[in-house]
């Protein structure tokens, strides 16, 4: 009896010592932290493209925007990549008009492109109508008006069921339908189809109207 308690004496003091060990050796789990400064950096560059389309864009209003924009990620530690290019162009046609921005980035991959893409795209006009504002009256064309974002992004994941946007640049993104309207009042705006950013709208004549940022949407009138 003796020898079998002083085997229970020596297994408890075996026990309890790795019990000491395994607390020394505890640690309690500890969040990882990770910055997704692609997608950040991806939709910053959304923000500045639109912003440049809103008060008239070109390339040296473009060049300073990315330049302020380096010098907030230089004070604010934002952790962007590297944006070694950006470059602002549009297309026209008869019934079409069209904006891209395009910037390049140094990623671990390395150069990648983000796109920002605006289509304006009239179709003929359906009929016409008079309405006074404000004691002028005008004539307003009917037409309907097919208007849509794309922001293409390798950090952007695909959306599905996303709407439809037809531009001429071959781009897989993110599609946006912005709201659209007449800062002046004049013409009359309305929604048909979400699902392919069509709109009915009612202007006088070639005109200019505003989406949500304030980036000029460009009607063309036919017929």
């Amino acid at each position: 009896m003796p020898r079998r308690r002083g085997q229970f004496a020596l297994l408890g003091i075996i026990i309890f010592a790795a019990l000491i060990l395994l607390a020394a050796h505890r640690r309690d789990p500890e969040p990882a932290y990770m910055i997704q400064r692609g997608q950040m950096q991806s939709a910053q560059l959304v923000n500045l493209a639109r912003a440049c389309m809103a008060v008239g864009c070109n390339n040296a209003t473009l060049a300073t925007l990315v330049q302020d924009l380096l010098n907030r990620n230089a004070s604010s530690q934002l952790y962007m990549f590297p944006i070694t290019n950006a470059y602002y162009t549009y297309r026209t046609s008869t019934n079409r008009y069209e904006n891209y921005t395009f910037f390049t980035i140094q990623t671990l991959r390395g150069p990648e492109t983000v796109t920002v893409a605006v289509s304006a795209q009239s179709g003929s006009t359906l009929n016409t109508f008079s309405k006074s504002y404000h004691g002028v009256t005008y004539i307003l064309k009917n037409t309907t008006l097919t208007y849509c974002h794309v922001y293409a992004s390798p950090f952007f994941p695909l959306q599905p069921g996303s709407p439809s946007c037809p531009i001429s640049l071959s781009l897989t993104g993110i599609v946006y339908c912005p709201r659209i309207y007449d800062p002046n009042g004049i013409a009359e705006v309305k929604l048909l189809d979400p699902r392919t950013c069509t709109w009915a709208v009612a202007v006088p004549g070639n005109y200019t109207l505003r989406d949500e940022f304030y980036v000029p949407v460009k009607v063309v009138v036919r017929g």
